[in-house]
């Protein structure tokens, strides 16, 4: 069976932090989602909190991504650092007049184009990448980056004035092979238990793909609104893609 033949489906949400809340300060995570045309792609920032205009940023990389996968790959090898470059110089030219240190955040992506499915991550958050055999039976789970121990709780890898190419987790997935990817932000990642986070994101794959659209958006804003973590204070943004098996 040809992957390629399989519908996609897709959900993203966001929930403003309560520390921004009482601060009175902008939700600094974005995202965005296209699953109508073609490349489909999923895209997420999180803007860090000690930059003034972090937002804009994550905003920024919402946009680099959708012109990035206008990038015709079709009928070539697909090159991943040369495309990240190329989606660096787009976040920057997105930013023309800012203060491109103000505006430091994350940057988690997937882009399908058609064979591939190009994969990357620069920053913390999570990175769920769902793999199964031809008959959708045999699902495997992993992570594109783990969280790095060497930096302090406070920071990540993020985009800045220059290209950091070496700080970047990329692969290039067989299109065929991918059943689904989740990408979230350190407000959802650092609240999961690392024995707990393979099954939290299977089961929400399970669940999902049950579900129509319109349940599974109101199930998300359900459980990102009220989000059991006792003491969190940070954004909360989610966003995936997946496979509807029939």
């Amino acid at each position: 069976m040809s992957g390629n033949t399989l519908a996609w489906r897709g959900f993203g949400d966001s929930e403003i932090g309560p520390l921004h809340q009482r601060l009175g300060l902008p939700n600094q995570d974005a995202y965005y989602l296209e699953l109508e045309s073609n490349p489909i792609l999923i895209t997420l920032s999180d803007g860090l909190g000690s930059k003034s205009l972090s937002h804009l940023g994550a905003q920024a990389v919402t946009r680099a991504v959708q012109r990035l996968a206008q990038h015709s790959v079709n009928g070539s090898v697909v090159q991943p650092l040369s495309l990240i470059e190329l989606f660096y110089n787009f976040w920057l030219e997105e930013l023309n007049g800012v203060d491109i240190e103000q505006c430091r955040c994350t940057a988690l992506f997937a882009i399908v184009w058609q064979e591939q499915t190009l994969i990357a991550q620069l920053g913390d958050g999570d990175c769920c990448i769902v793999t199964s055999n031809q008959d959708g039976n045999e699902k495997k789970v992993r992570f594109l980056t783990e969280k790095n121990d060497d930096l302090f709780a406070n920071q990540t890898y993020s985009l800045g004035q220059e290209l950091q190419a070496s700080q970047w987790q990329f692969c290039l997935q067989p299109t065929v092979e991918l059943d689904a990817c989740f990408l979230v932000t350190d407000g959802i990642a650092d609240d999961l238990a690392l024995e707990h986070k393979t099954s939290f994101y299977l089961e929400l794959l399970s669940q999902y793909q049950i579900l129509a659209d319109e349940q599974v958006m109101s199930d998300v804003r359900r459980w990102i609104s009220q989000w059991p973590v006792a003491g969190h204070s940070d954004d909360k943004t989610i966003v995936a893609l997946f496979r509807q098996y029939p």
